[in-house]
């Protein structure tokens, strides 16, 4: 594993150091904006970025050299970003470690309250509001507000959400929680089931710290991968509600990409976990829907309602 580094220009100073992981594969023409959002005038700041395999790496080597806040870490061979992320964390030298992938950008003021947060609430973790951008407008994300409780219900059956860039750790109250290399999807949800499993203590930040980029080609929310989507439901959620809940979450997101026969492999497997009357023709409906191409419209429609 290859690292490179530039001194940082205030290293001297008695600031505390907040560290930032930005996990990187192919993104070179999204990671200068990513790490333009990156300041915080009340202490230092370490990036970490962690490259999985990039074949724009010459490019990623000239943007991050240009940083002399910036320690490049090349990874040998290609995992995943969840992978890119347990290097990152570990490698940190800051007590306040935020992750933020490389096609989204923080918002001003995020990484002073969220060191402000985990302070005030002695939280390991923080998960918090976000908004998102489709390359042609910006609204704020559709998440309810985690307030404690059962992290998994809060996530699949009461409106809420845990993505990469909204999640940061404070390493003192950790209780080593880190991410699952294993997961293929849903990094950012495992993270925080395994979070509340190991009794980290979960704060919420009520205000949107990060804009999310769900246009981006390379974001892996925008592909489906039927199995590594099948797998998660089955290793990583107690409750056949949630599953049912997550596989139809599954199959809109499908018809909204465009991929039908993903759909239809997903309404397979909700179909095995027997599904209530609504569930059953509600997902015959989405299905039909996107047959007739009114996919798109229907997903924002529920959206809404959401």
């Amino acid at each position: 594993m290859r690292a490179s580094s530039s001194d940082n220009a205030d290293s001297s100073s008695n600031r505390p150091i907040t560290s930032v992981v930005v996990p990187t594969w192919n993104s070179s023409g999204t990671l200068p904006r990513a790490l333009a959002s990156i300041e915080d005038t009340a202490s230092r700041i370490e990036i970490i970025v962690v490259d999985d395999c990039s074949d724009d790496l010459a490019q990623l080597r000239a943007t991050t050299s240009a940083d002399p806040r910036v320690t490049l870490i090349e990874k040998p061979e290609r995992t995943n970003a969840a992978h890119s992320r347990a290097i990152g964390l570990e490698l940190a030298n800051g007590d306040v470690v935020l992750f933020l992938d490389a096609d989204d950008h923080l918002c001003p003021g995020h990484m002073s309250r969220r060191r402000q947060l985990h302070r005030a609430t002695r939280s390991g973790v923080v998960i918090g509001r976000f908004r998102l951008n489709d390359g042609t407008r910006e609204w704020d994300g559709p998440v309810s507000t985690y307030d404690g409780g059962s992290i998994e219900d809060y996530i699949f059956s009461k409106g809420g959400d845990a993505r990469s860039s909204t999640i940061s750790v404070h390493k003192a109250y950790l209780r080593g929680t880190t991410f699952d290399a294993r997961l293929a999807k849903h990094q950012d949800w495992g993270f925080i089931l395994a979070a509340h499993r190991n009794g980290e203590r979960i704060g919420f930040d009520t205000e949107a710290g990060v804009v999310i980029d769900i246009a981006s080609s390379t974001r892996m929310s925008g592909q489906s991968n039927v199995e590594a989507s099948l797998a998660f439901a089955r290793d990583h959620l107690g409750s056949d509600a949630n599953r049912r809940r997550f596989v139809l979450s599954r199959l809109r997101t499908s018809l909204r990409l465009g991929d039908a026969a993903s759909a239809v492999r997903f309404r397979t497997a909700l179909l095995a976990l027997k599904p209530s009357a609504r569930e059953r023709w509600g997902s015959a409906a989405m299905i039909a829907a996107g047959q007739l191409g009114l996919a798109a419209a229907l997903h924002r429609l529920l959206a809404i309602r959401r």
